[in-house]
């Protein structure tokens, strides 16, 4: 067998071999929406998320759920704001704290307006943020509607 033909079938084989090894299909890529490396969770809602205005200031609770790996966390510090619209907290600010309770869940109570201080149905955004110890920023917005109610 000469050279050139020696490294010809040498070459073909080593082809051959590397292509039958390689079968892994690809790189996998993760799926957005789990799992993550980071197991910390933070819902926010508000019950009732529509309320009505009227002669009588409507309330809703809203409700901020902090979970670490599925596993409520107890003691964490929220922070909820009133950012855009008109209402307030029970406590009459537009900026409130509340702690986890031991199944995860800050809670605060958002008053609207009564049926004179609006003239039509309006959204109020209140933002909920978890006070971290890291660099991250975690934090949600909600819309309450209120809807302006016959005097």
């Amino acid at each position: 067998m000469t050279r050139p033909r020696f490294f010809l079938v040498i070459g073909l084989a080593a082809a051959v071999l590397a292509a039958a090894g390689c079968k892994r299909p690809g790189i996998e890529e993760p799926s957005p929406f789990g799992p993550v490396s980071f197991g910390l969770s933070f819902e926010l809602e508000a019950r009732p998320n529509v309320i009505m205005a009227t002669d009588v200031r409507p309330m809703a609770e809203i409700r901020a759920t902090v979970r670490n790996n599925g596993q409520p966390v107890k003691d964490r510090i929220v922070y909820f704001t009133v950012l855009l619209g008109p209402g307030q907290f029970s406590d009459y600010t537009i900026r409130t704290v509340a702690l986890t309770d031991a199944s995860g869940v800050a809670k605060v109570s958002f008053l609207g307006p009564t049926a004179l201080e609006i003239d039509t149905d309006i959204f109020t955004t209140i933002k909920s943020q978890l006070e971290t110890t890291t660099p991250d920023y975690i934090h949600k917005e909600i819309d309450v509607r209120i809807l302006k109610g016959i005097l």
